[in-house]
């Protein structure tokens, strides 16, 4: 698409959003900009791995049991509070501490 070689140590560097393109996409896939709404989810830092994959899982409308709290690719115990993953893996960085979810494929 152009000739604008990646760094190769720090390939987001030059990363930028692209209104125009989010635009299209948007329009492309009905639906999906109230999705990703939808997951930004605020939470105390007392709350456990636990409790977030509850309101996640509801407003996914999906089974607690289908879905996955991840940082870094690895699973979190659900008996973790937000407090020890912000010690133990987000210390100095900038808010937000930002987490991902994975959904397990249902058994047929």
């Amino acid at each position: 698409m152009c000739n604008i070689k990646i760094h190769e140590t720090q390939p987001l560097l030059n990363l930028k959003l692209d209104r125009v393109m989010q635009d299209i996409v948007y329009k492309l896939v009905p639906g999906l900009q109230d999705i990703l709404a939808k997951t930004r989810i605020k939470v105390s830092c007392r709350a456990e791995v636990r409790h977030l994959r509850r309101v996640l899982c509801h407003r996914l409308m999906l089974s607690p049991q289908h879905v996955q709290l991840l940082f870094d690719n690895e699973v979190l115990p659900d008996h973790m509070t937000m407090k020890q993953i912000w010690l133990s893996r987000w210390f100095g960085k900038p808010s937000p501490l930002l987490l991902q979810y994975s959904v397990k494929e249902k058994r047929r």
